[in-house]
């Protein structure tokens, strides 16, 4: 990851599914799509195996999306994906494309979660904190 984290946050896990990267850790994981990755279901079969054994469905996190470059996804495979796991307590969405975050918008609309937008990771660290 490009940004090193503060010390208070202690790396659990690391894993490269090719078309993304996870970094787990206690209360929050950073995922990384490469670009111009389709994400479906179906391909983050990997990864939720992974959400599943780290946080199960009673430690909470909040998912970090860091949106470096571009990519699609289907959204109602994307609002299934968030409903397995009651212990979401939120989504923060980092980005410096615009576009990108003005998604973050639409995706309100499928996601009943509260959804960060932020500049730097650094800033989502502090917020997914909060949700927590």
């Amino acid at each position: 990851m490009e940004t090193s984290l503060p010390l208070e946050h202690k790396l659990l896990e690391e894993h490269d599914f090719g078309f993304a990267k996870f970094w787990f850790f206690p209360n929050f994981l950073v995922g990384e799509f490469a670009e111009g990755v389709h994400v479906t279901r179906e391909n983050s079969l990997g990864p939720i195996e992974v959400l599943k054994r780290v946080y199960g469905t009673s430690t909470p996190f909040v998912y970090i999306s860091n949106r470096k470059n571009s990519y699609s996804m289907d959204p109602m495979g994307y609002k299934d994906i968030v409903d397995m796991f009651p212990n979401l307590m939120g989504m923060a969405i980092v980005s410096d494309n615009k576009y990108r975050r003005m998604i973050a918008t639409l995706e309100k609309m499928f996601i009943k979660k509260p959804i960060g937008v932020f500049h730097r990771l650094e800033d989502a660290y502090e917020w997914a904190g909060q949700q927590i």
